[in-house]
C-alpha cells in the first residue's frame, strides 16, 4: 500500500483544483521558502484527520481556505483533500474479508483545470531547454491498475466564520473514529510518526523524559491497559461498595438473628418445660409404692451374692499378681538373652533380603524380555540363514551342473568336434588328390562340390543362427516369465509398502498436528504461567516494600503516640477494661472557633484517661506495667474534687470568656474539665491578651498560651496528628489505612495467584509430558516413515530394472523374431538352390560313376554333417552354461542383501546379549549377596531361634495373664460400684416404703414405677420456678428465626459471590498490570535496538535508550544517551543542534521501524543538518524506501540526489502555488537540480 495521488482543492496556497500523483519509493518536495511545498503534508494531516489547526500551522481551520477564496466574499467557502491508497494484494489478504470494504468503486477522473489557474504539472519526465528551464505541465492522475482506497475531507465554511468539517471514505460519509479504525487496519496510526513535521524533531529535544517515555506508552499499547485497568477498578468500586452495603445489612441481620436465637431458644425451652409441667402435676400425690417391696428385697438379695462375688475376685486377683511378677521376671531374662544374641542385626538382615530379592526379580523380568527379543533375533537369523543355505545350495547345484558342462561336456564336445574336422580335413585332402587326376568330369565335379560347399557355407550359418534365435527367443520367454513373476511380486511390495507409508505418514501429519496443537497449548500455558509468576513475584516484592513502608510508619505513629502519651491510653482503651469512660479529649464537644484555643490550653491533659474510681485506675496502671506500655494518667470520678465557682469574669476588652463555659459536657464530668482547663481565659488576640499578662492563665483564639507567671507560648503549630475534642483516640493516617488496605487486597490475591500458578505449572508439566511423548512418538513414526521410503525407494528401483529389463528382452525378442522371419523367408530359396546342384552333381556322378570317388564324396558329407552336428552341440552346451550363470548371479544377489539383514539383525542380537550378559551378571551379584545374607540369616535364626520361640511364648502367656488380672480388677471395680449403688437404692426405697404406706391413695393412679414422690414434686417446683423466671417469653420468635436466617444465609452466599467477584477483579488488575510492563519492556527493547543500529549508521557513533526508574518505568522517565564519533557519552540536553537533530531522528526512525507503516512523509527534517550529516541521512531514508513509501520535504541538494523522483514546488507570480515533477534515476544528466540551500 502507498499513497498513490493528492488531490487539493483551495487548500491554502493551493488554489483551484490540483492532482499530485505520487509513487512508491523516495520522493523529495523541494521548492523555495514560502513555496508551500510543506503544505503538501499539511493537507495530508488534514485529510486523514491526524492533526488538529495548530499541527497544521494554522490557528483555526477556516485559516486552511485558501485566502483568494475567501477574499471573493462568496457566503461559503469550501476546501476540500483527497487522497488515493494504491492497495496491493497484501493489503487485501491482510483485510480478508473486510477487503470490499476498502475497494473504491471506479470513477471517471476528475478535469484539470487550466495551469495557469491552478498551477498544475507533470509528474513524468522533463527535459531541460537550452535556458536550463523547466516547462510546466499538467498534472493528470495516473491510471487506476489496481484497487485504491479514497479518503476525503471538506471544509465549508460560511461568511459568519462558522464551518463544518466531513470525512468520506470511498464517498461515503464516515466518522473520524471510523475512519481511525479504518487507517489502523491498514497500520496507519494517529499517535503513531507517520507524518513527522518541522516542530517534530525539536519537540521530541525539549520535551521532558516523562513524555518522551509516553511515546513508547503509546506505542506499546499502555493506554488500553489502563483503560482496562480503570475499567475493572470502576467494576472493583462497584462491588466494594455493594460489598459494604451487604455488610451492613448483614451486621443488622446477625444480631437480629442472635437476638432471635435467644429468643427462640428460650421459646422452645418454656414450650417443652410448660408441657412437662402439665403432665408431671397429673402425678402429683401419687405414690410409686407397687414395686418398692419387691425391689427391695431383690436388692438385699443381690447385696449379698455380689459380697460373696467380691471376696472370690479378690483371692484372684491376688493369684494373678504372683503370677505376672513371676513371668516378667522370665521375660525379662529372655529378651536380654535375645538381645545379646543380635535380634536387632537379624532384622536389619532381613530389610537388605527382602530389598534384593525385589531386585533379583525385577533383573529376571528384564533378563525374559531381553531372552524374548534374542529368540525373535535368532528365529529370525535362522530363517535367513535357511534360506541363504538354499540359495547357496542352489549355487552349488547350479556351479556344479556347469561345471559338469564346462568340464565335461563342451571340453568332450570341443573335442570331438576337432576331431570331426580333422577328419574332414583329411578327407577333403584326399578328395583333393583324387580330384587332380580326374579330367573334366572331375573339374566338373569340383565346380559342383564348390557351389555346393559355398552354398553349405552360406546356408549352414544361417541355420545355425536360426538355431540360436530360437534358443535365444525360447531363453527370453522364460526370462520374461521369470521378470514378470518378479515384477508381480515387486509391484504387490511395492502397494503394500506404498500402503503402509501412507498410513504411516498419515500417522506422522496426526503427530505433527498434535505436536502443534501441544505446542500452542504449552505456549499459551508458558505465557500464562509467566504472567501469573511475574504478577505473583511483583506482589511479593510490592508487599515486602509496603510492609516495610508500614512498618516505618507504624514505628514513627507509635513513637508519637508515645511522645504525646497516647500510645498507653490506646493499650487501656483496646483492653476495655470495664469502669473506664475514656479519653478527656472524647468527652467534650467543642465548636470549630474555639478548638485551636481550648485545645492548647488543654495539652496534653486531653490524653488523660477517666475513669469511675481508683480502683480501675489501679487496674489500669498494673495492665502497663504487665504490657510495658509506658505511662498514662487516671482521673477517677470518685476522687476528684468538685469544682468550685469561677469568679465574675465581667467585661474585659477581647476576652471571649473562660474556657470551661466554651465546652459541651455531661455534669458528671465538670471535676474532669475542671481541672483539665481550670480558670483559662480565651481571649481574641493577642494583643488583648498582654494587656492582661499575669492576671489569669489565657490562650488566644491562634492557640498562644500566656501564663500567669508571665511566660509566653506561641508560634506555628505543628501538622502532626494530635488529640482533638470531639474524636478519639489518634486514628491511623490514611496513608497507613491505605497500605493496610494494599496489604490486604495482596494477602488475598497472593493465595489464589499462587494456586493458579500451581495449576498452571501442573498442566505445563502435563502438556509438556504430552508433548515430548508426543514428539518421541512422531520421531518413531518418522523413522518408520524413512525406513519404509528406503525399502519403498528399493522397490521401486528394483521395478525400474526389472521394467527395464522386460522391455531389453522384448527388444531381444523382438530382434530375434524378426530375424526368424527373415531366415525363414531366406533359408527355403537357399535350400532348393542347394537342392538343385545337389541334383546336378548327382546326375553327373550317375553319368560318370566312379566307385571311388563316389564312396570318397559320401564320407565327405558324412564327415560335414558330423562336424556341423558336433557344433551345434557345443553352442547348446555354452547355453546352458550362461543360463546357469545368469541363475548363479541372481541367487548371489538373495544372499547379499539376506546377509546384510543377517549383519544388522546379529548387531541387535549383539546388544542384547550384551544387555542379557549386563543383566546375568547383576543377578549374580546379587544372587551371591542374597545368598550371603541367607546365610548369616539362617545362621543368626539358629542362635536366636528357640530363644525367641521361648521369648514369644512367655509373652503370650504373660499378656493372658494380664489381661485375665485386668479383667478380674474390672470386674472387681464394677462389683463395687454396684454394691454401692445398690445399698444406697436399697436405703432409700426403705426409706420411701415406710414414709409413704400410709398415705398410698385410694385408687392409685399409674404413675411410672422407677419415679418416687420427692423427685417428682422437685421436678414440678423446679419447672413451675423456671417457667416462671423465663416470662414473659417471645413464642413468635421460633417462626422469625428462621426467616431471618435464610436471609442471612442467602445474604452470605452473595457476599461470597461478590468476594469472589472482587478477587477475581483483584487478579484482572494486577494480571493487566503485568501485562503493561510486559509490553512496555517488549516495545522499549525492541525500540532500543532499531535506535541503536539506527544511531550509528547514522553517527558512526553509538548511543541507546535509558529509562530514569528500570524498575518501575511507569514513575520515570526516558533519556537519550548518544555517544558521537569522537565525543564522550552525552545526553539530549548536553548536545549541539545538530546532534540533537540526529538523535531526535534516530528515535523517530526507531519508532517507525517498531511499528512499520506503509508511508512516511518528512518535513524538513535535515534542516539543522551539516551536508555530510544529510547525506548519511538520505542513505537511510533511501534503505527505508525499499520497502516503505517516503514523501520528504527538503531543499538540500543530498537529499535531493538520493530520491528516486523530485516534486518541484513554486509560486506563480505569487498568487497559487505550482507543481512539476522529475524522475532522477532515469534522466538524472538532463534533469535540473536546485542548488542546495
Amino acid at each position: 500500500m502507498y499513497v498513490k495521488q493528492l488531490e487539493l482543492t483551495n487548500f491554502k496556497s493551493f488554489g483551484g483544483t490540483t492532482a499530485v500523483p505520487t509513487l512508491k519509493g523516495f520522493t523529495v518536495i523541494s521548492g523555495p521558502n514560502g513555496s508551500g511545498k510543506s503544505n503538501l503534508l499539511d493537507a495530508m494531516l488534514f485529510a486523514l484527520g491526524l492533526s488538529g489547526s495548530k499541527g497544521m500551522r494554522a490557528e483555526r481551520l477556516p485559516d486552511l481556505v485558501n485566502h483568494s477564496q475567501v477574499k471573493r466574499g462568496h457566503s461559503v467557502v469550501e476546501t476540500k483533500v483527497t487522497v488515493s491508497f494504491a492497495l496491493e494484494q497484501s493489503d487485501l489478504d491482510t483485510l480478508g474479508d473486510d477487503a470490499q470494504d476498502y475497494i473504491a468503486p471506479p470513477s471517471a477522473p476528475a478535469e484539470a483545470e487550466p495551469p495557469s489557474r491552478t498551477g498544475g504539472s507533470a509528474a513524468g519526465a522533463t527535459t531541460a531547454t537550452e535556458a536550463d528551464t523547466v516547462k510546466l505541465l499538467e498534472v493528470t492522475a495516473p491510471q487506476q491498475s489496481g484497487p485504491e482506497w479514497r479518503v476525503t475531507r471538506r471544509l465549508r465554511v460560511t461568511k459568519q466564520g462558522t464551518y463544518t468539517s466531513t470525512y468520506a471514505m470511498n464517498d461515503q460519509p464516515c466518522t473520524l473514529s471510523e475512519l481511525h479504525q479504518h487507517l489502523s487496519r491498514l497500520r496507519i496510526y494517529p499517535e503513531g510518526y507517520n507524518v513527522v513535521l518541522q516542530g517534530d524533531v525539536t519537540g521530541i529535544i525539549t520535551m521532558n523524559p516523562r513524555q518522551r517515555r509516553e511515546i513508547i506508552d503509546e506505542l506499546a499499547g499502555v493506554a488500553d491497559f489502563d483503560r482496562k485497568i480503570l475499567q475493572a477498578r470502576d467494576k472493583l468500586e462497584g462491588v466494594r461498595e455493594q460489598e459494604e452495603r451487604f455488610r451492613i445489612v448483614e451486621q443488622e441481620l446477625v444480631e437480629q438473628r442472635d437476638r432471635l436465637a435467644r429468643d427462640r431458644l428460650k421459646a422452645e425451652k418454656y414450650r417443652q418445660l410448660r408441657a412437662e409441667l402439665h403432665a408431671k402435676q397429673q402425678w402429683e400425690g401419687v405414690l410409686a409404692h407397687r414395686h418398692l417391696g419387691t425391689q427391695i428385697e431383690a436388692l438385699t438379695q443381690t447385696l449379698r451374692s455380689e459380697a460373696t462375688q467380691q471376696t472370690a475376685l479378690q483371692t484372684q486377683i491376688q493369684s494373678m499378681d504372683q503370677e505376672v511378677t513371676r513371668l516378667t521376671d522370665q521375660l525379662r531374662v529372655l529378651n536380654e538373652s535375645v538381645k545379646a544374641l543380635g535380634e536387632e542385626d537379624q532384622l536389619k538382615i532381613q530389610g537388605k533380603i527382602a530389598q534384593s530379592e525385589a531386585e533379583l526379580r525385577q533383573l529376571e523380568r528384564q533378563y525374559e524380555m531381553v531372552h524374548q527379543n534374542l529368540q525373535g533375533y535368532h528365529a529370525k537369523v535362522e530363517n535367513l540363514e535357511q534360506q541363504i543355505l538354499g540359495h547357496r545350495q542352489q549355487i552349488t547345484q547350479q556351479q556344479t551342473a556347469a561345471q559338469q558342462v564346462e568340464g565335461e561336456e563342451i571340453q568332450q564336445l570341443t573335442q570331438a568336434k576337432m576331431k570331426a574336422e580333422q577328419a574332414l580335413e583329411e578327407i577333403r585332402r584326399e578328395s583333393q588328390h583324387l580330384a587332380s587326376s580326374a579330367d573334366a568330369w572331375v573339374q566338373q565335379q569340383s565346380q559342383l562340390r564348390q557351389q555346393i560347399d559355398q552354398q553349405r557355407a552360406n546356408l549352414d550359418p544361417l541355420r545355425s543362427q536360426q538355431v540360436q534365435l530360437q534358443e535365444r527367443r525360447e531363453q527370453i520367454d522364460r526370462q520374461q516369465q521369470a521378470q514378470s513373476i518378479e515384477l508381480q511380486g515387486t509391484e504387490a511390495g511395492i502397494q503394500t509398502q506404498q500402503l503402509q507409508l501412507t498410513e504411516i505418514q498419515a500417522e506422522v501429519q496426526e503427530s505433527l498436528t498434535r505436536i502443534q496443537s501441544l505446542a500452542e497449548a504449552v505456549a499459551q500455558i508458558d505465557q500464562e504461567v509467566t504472567t501469573h509468576q511475574q504478577t505473583l513475584e511483583r506482589l511479593v516484592q510490592e508487599q515486602r516494600d509496603k510492609q516495610r513502608q508500614l512498618d516505618r510508619l507504624e514505628a514513627q505513629d507509635q513513637a508519637q503516640q508515645e511522645a504525646q502519651g497516647t500510645f498507653a491510653s490506646q493499650a487501656i482503651l483496646n483492653a476495655k477494661i470495664p469502669g473506664v469512660c475514656g479519653l478527656v479529649a472524647n468527652l467534650g464537644r467543642v465548636e470549630k472557633p474555639y478548638q485551636v484555643a481550648l485545645e492548647i490550653a488543654a495539652g496534653a491533659r486531653l490524653g488523660h484517661l477517666v475513669v469511675e474510681d481508683d480502683q480501675v485506675a489501679a487496674a489500669g496502671i498494673e495492665l502497663l506495667k504487665a504490657q510495658r506500655a509506658g505511662r498514662a494518667t487516671f482521673l477517677p470520678l470518685n476522687k476528684l474534687k468538685h469544682p468550685k465557682d469561677l469568679p465574675e469574669l465581667g467585661y474585659i476588652a477581647g476576652s471571649v470568656g473562660y474556657a470551661l463555659d466554651l465546652i459541651d459536657f455531661e455534669h458528671r464530668y465538670a471535676a474532669v474539665f475542671a481541672y483539665v482547663l481550670g480558670n483559662t481565659v480565651v481571649f481574641d488576640s493577642l494583643t488583648s491578651a498582654r494587656r492582661h499578662l499575669g492576671r489569669f492563665r489565657m490562650v488566644t483564639l491562634d492557640g498562644d498560651l500566656l501564663e500567669p507567671s508571665g511566660a509566653m507560648t506561641g508560634g506555628s503549630r505543628s501538622q502532626r496528628s494530635s488529640l482533638k475534642f470531639g474524636t478519639a483516640a489518634v486514628g491511623e493516617s490514611r496513608e497507613l489505612q491505605a497500605l493496610r488496605l494494599r496489604l490486604t487486597e495482596i494477602d488475598q490475591l497472593i493465595e489464589p495467584l499462587e494456586q493458579a500458578l500451581a495449576k498452571g505449572q501442573a498442566q505445563l508439566r502435563e502438556r509438556t509430558q504430552q508433548l515430548g511423548a508426543e514428539r518421541q512418538r512422531h520421531r518413531e513414526a518418522q523413522i518408520r516413515s524413512e525406513q519404509l521410503e528406503a525399502d519403498l525407494t528399493k522397490l521401486l528401483q528394483r521395478r525400474h530394472q526389472l521394467q527395464d529389463q522386460v522391455q531389453t528382452y522384448a527388444q531381444d525378442a523382438s530382434a530375434a523374431t524378426q530375424r526368424l522371419l527373415e531366415l525363414e523367408e531366406s533359408l527355403p530359396q537357399q535350400e532348393t538352390a542347394l537342392s538343385q546342384l545337389q541334383a546336378q552333381l548327382a546326375e553327373l556322378e550317375q553319368s560318370q560313376a566312379h566307385g571311388e570317388w563316389q564312396t570318397l564324396q559320401s564320407r565327405l558329407r558324412r564327415q560335414e554333417t558330423q562336424v556341423a552336428e558336433r557344433e551345434a552341440a557345443l553352442r547348446e552346451a555354452q547355453q546352458r552354461l550362461q543360463i546357469l550363470g545368469n541363475e548363479c548371479d541372481r541367487f548371489r544377489e538373495r544372499i547379499s542383501l539376506g546377509e546384510q539383514e543377517i549383519q544388522a539383525t546379529q548387531q541387535q542380537i549383539a546388544q542384547a546379549q550384551a544387555d542379557q550378559h549386563h543383566t546375568l551378571e547383576k543377578q549374580q551379584d546379587l544372587e551371591e549377596s542374597l545368598l550371603k545374607l541367607r546365610l548369616i540369616l539362617e545362621e543368626l535364626e539358629e542362635k536366636i531361634g528357640a530363644q525367641r520361640q521361648a521369648r514369644d511364648a512367655k509373652e503370650q502367656q504373660l499378656r493372658d495373664r494380664s489381661d485375665a488380672k485386668q479383667q478380674l480388677a474390672w470386674q472387681r471395680e464394677k462389683l463395687v460400684e454396684a454394691i454401692a449403688v445398690h445399698q444406697g437404692q436399697l436405703t432409700q426405697l426403705q426409706a420411701q416404703h415406710q414414709a409413704l404406706e400410709s398415705e398410698l391413695p385410694d385408687p392409685l393412679p399409674e404413675i411410672p414405677e422407677s419415679l418416687g414422690l420427692e423427685e417428682l414434686k422437685d421436678q414440678l417446683k423446679q419447672l413451675q420456678q423456671r417457667l416462671e423466671a423465663m416470662e414473659p417469653v417471645n413464642m413468635l420468635a421460633i417462626e422469625e428465626y428462621d426467616r431471618t436466617q435464610a436471609r442471612l444465609d442467602e445474604l452470605t452466599q452473595k457476599l461470597q459471590t461478590l468476594e469472589q467477584e472482587r478477587t477475581e477483579l483483584l487478579l484482572r488488575v494486577e494480571k493487566f498490570t503485568t501485562l503493561r510492563l510486559q509490553a512496555f519492556q517488549e516495545a522499549f527493547k525492541v525500540v532500543n535496538e532499531n535506535f541503536q543500529e539506527i544511531f550509528g549508521s547514522l553517527s558512526d557513533g553509538d548511543g541507546f535508550l535509558q529509562l530514569e526508574n528500570p524498575e518501575d518505568p511507569f514513575q520515570g522517565g526516558l533519556n537519550l544517551v548518544a555517544h558521537p564519533k569522537g565525543k564522550p557519552v552525552q545526553r539530549l540536553a548536553s548536545m549541539s543542534g545538530g546532534e540533537k537533530s540526529l538523535t531526535a531522528l534516530s528515535f523517530i526512525f526507531a519508532l517507525q521501524r517498531y511499528r512499520p507503516s506503509p508511508f512516511y512523509a518528512l518535513d524538513e527534517v535535515d534542516s539543522f543538518l551539516d551536508g555530510v550529516n544529510v547525506e548519511k541521512l538520505a542513505r537511510t531514508i533511501q534503505v527505508q524506501a525499499q520497502d516503505t513509501q517516503f514523501l520528504v520535504v527538503s531543499h538540500r541538494r543530498p537529499m535531493i540526489e538520493a530520491a528516486d523522483r523530485t516534486i518541484g514546488v513554486t509560486q506563480a507570480r505569487g498568487t497559487h502555488t505550482q507543481v512539476i515533477g522529475m524522475q532522477l534515476r532515469e534522466q538524472a544528466a538532463n534533469a535540473p537540480v536546485p542548488a542546495e540551500a
